[in-house]
């Protein structure tokens, strides 16, 4: 499950006109008119990098909108029914070709229209959000893959050895996240995990007593010790991908002086561990043939031509009866 938080617009404000009433009167039983109604633009998501070093892909964005159209809002994820406070009545994948993402990409965002009854119970909450004081929300849904940016590998089925927040080359590494499969609820929050449409999250399949039974185990390591030694394998980790990354480059030197530097480095950080260990290994086979200090009695003991023809050369030199 996936908790994203995200902000109230007020650049993709609307008139409730007699399209936006058709769409509300949709989730009515009775018809409403524009006197009875509130309605205002929401940004669910959006597909920036977010602190997590994570972010939704510009399809998953298109997938959630149509799966939003419906979803009810309530508070800070409490699920009982007396929470329901506003509901989507329309959504909208919108780009903003003047503004980029941390990843270079054009800024695009899922921005979502919903609409809650004007009454007394609602009438401080209208006046909230006009104000500006309830103006975070977050929203709950699932996400399948979390596809990692450097190398493509689908950290729920193939985790590579890329973590989130490291530079490899000149990029850093952060979650792609692809196939949205539910859209749940979305909710007004005191405080979200980011403050402009940012992403706070925690993916999960677990029971409410699997969760409990890890809680628990967490529990017994205190935070300090926890987070040292998470950092120190980071650390471990992050330094034996470099000195791997090196000597693929001094390697590649070696099999082909004119190699430019740049290029070669653009395209090795794209590769995890095990394919740069394979390449590691292609590589210094070539280096074996090209080597200028090969012993002169050097013979491949796998070849089969090379030990007939040595058998032949010897039988020359012997004495016959």
């Amino acid at each position: 499950m996936a908790e994203k938080s995200a902000k109230l617009s007020n650049s993709d404000d609307f008139e409730i006109n007699d399209e936006v009433m058709k769409k509300i009167n949709v989730y009515a039983r009775k018809e409403l008119t524009p006197d009875e109604v509130y309605a205002f633009p929401v940004i669910l998501c959006d597909n920036d990098v977010d602190r997590d070093y994570e972010r939704f892909s510009v399809k998953s964005l298109e997938i959630l909108a149509e799966m939003f159209i419906g979803r009810t809002g309530i508070f800070d994820h409490n699920p009982k029914g007396e929470n329901q406070t506003a509901r989507i009545f329309d959504t909208e994948v919108k780009t903003d070709k003047n503004k980029k993402t941390a990843n270079g990409e054009d800024y695009t965002y899922l921005l979502a229209r919903a609409y809650m009854i004007k009454n007394q119970k609602t009438q401080d909450l209208i006046s909230e959000i006009e104000a500006g004081i309830k103006k975070e929300v977050s929203i709950s849904c699932k996400v399948d893959s979390e596809i990692c940016s450097v190398c493509g590998a689908d950290k729920r089925v193939r985790p590579c050895a890329h973590l989130k927040g490291r530079t490899y080359g000149k990029k850093v590494c952060h979650m792609i996240l692809e196939h949205p499969s539910d859209a749940y609820e979305w909710s007004f929050v005191a405080i979200p995990a980011q403050p402009n449409a940012g992403v706070s999250k925690n993916f999960s399949e677990l029971s409410d007593d699997q969760k409990l039974n890890s809680s628990k185990k967490k529990i017994c390591k205190s935070n300090e010790t926890l987070l040292n030694e998470l950092a120190d394998k980071d650390d471990l980790i992050s330094m034996l991908y470099d000195e791997l990354r090196r000597d693929v480059i001094a390697m590649k030197y070696l099999c082909d002086p004119l190699t430019v530097r740049e290029d070669f480095e653009k395209i090795i950080s794209e590769l995890d561990c095990k394919k740069l260990l394979e390449l590691k290994k292609t590589l210094f086979e070539k280096t074996q043939n090209r080597s200028l200090f090969t012993p002169q009695l050097w013979t491949k003991k796998d070849s089969k031509y090379s030990q007939s023809k040595q058998k032949e050369e010897n039988n020359q030199f012997k004495l016959r009866k």
